[in-house]
């Protein structure tokens, strides 16, 4: 049985953490469990070990990605995928999801996300708890839906996107690439690339020059 390694030792980190033991709970699925922080190891946290990427071994661990900055899950995925550790996919158990959803791998998805038919999640996306992803969406890799955001049906996200807290998305918009979406925002119209979107409606306010999301 592998173990699971959750690659950010953070909030979101603890998050992904209650996320897993709901999962292990029901499915058995890991027999252990650590924390990766590549600049400050040597601690414990939740009862577990705080590690180095460098410390472990693919053939024991899986790794989940449990930072929430679109940029940053991208470079920790491919660094543990070059690495050659598989990245887990989590999905939990009150989630509601179509038969025909397709995802890529190391998503995570939280409590009570709901995603609808023919959507394509893909990969190393992470779906906040009671967020709403309609028919035949698309969401690129390295994105963060968070909680309560709502998606109309044939939405396209790019990769490395972030929509925040109760954001609404009209059905067919397009978000482009490095886009971020500020909480509360309402969207009826495409928001192109590298932008910071916010207000009702929704309206470019500046670049995301540094491809942050949290300071």
């Amino acid at each position: 049985m592998m173990k699971l390694a959750i690659y950010g030792a953070g909030g979101l980190g603890k998050e992904v953490y209650e996320l897993v033991k709901q999962i292990n709970a029901i499915e058995s699925r890991w027999s252990g469990f650590c924390f990766i922080d590549d600049i400050h190891p040597g601690r414990e946290l939740k009862g577990h070990p705080v590690v180095t990427l460098n410390d472990l071994s693919a053939d024991e661990y899986e790794v989940a990605v449990g930072v929430g900055e679109p940029a940053v899950r991208q470079m920790m995925a491919q660094k543990a995928r070059d690495a050659g550790f598989r990245l887990a996919t989590l999905i939990h158990p009150l989630a509601r999801i179509s038969d025909d959803v397709t995802f890529g791998e190391g998503c995570i998805v939280c409590d009570r996300a709901y995603v609808s038919c023919d959507c394509t999640i893909g990969n190393n996306v992470y779906l906040q708890p009671n967020c709403n992803v309609g028919h035949d969406c698309v969401i690129g890799d390295d994105s963060v839906i968070s909680a309560y955001a709502n998606l109309g049906g044939t939405c396209q996200i790019g990769p490395r996107v972030y929509i925040g807290l109760n954001a609404a998305i009209r059905e067919t918009t397009t978000i482009g690439e490095d886009t971020i979406i500020s909480m509360g925002a309402i969207v009826f119209n495409d928001i192109g690339p590298s932008v910071i979107a916010l207000g009702n409606p929704a309206r470019v306010m500046r670049p995301n020059e540094n491809k942050k999301v949290f300071r």
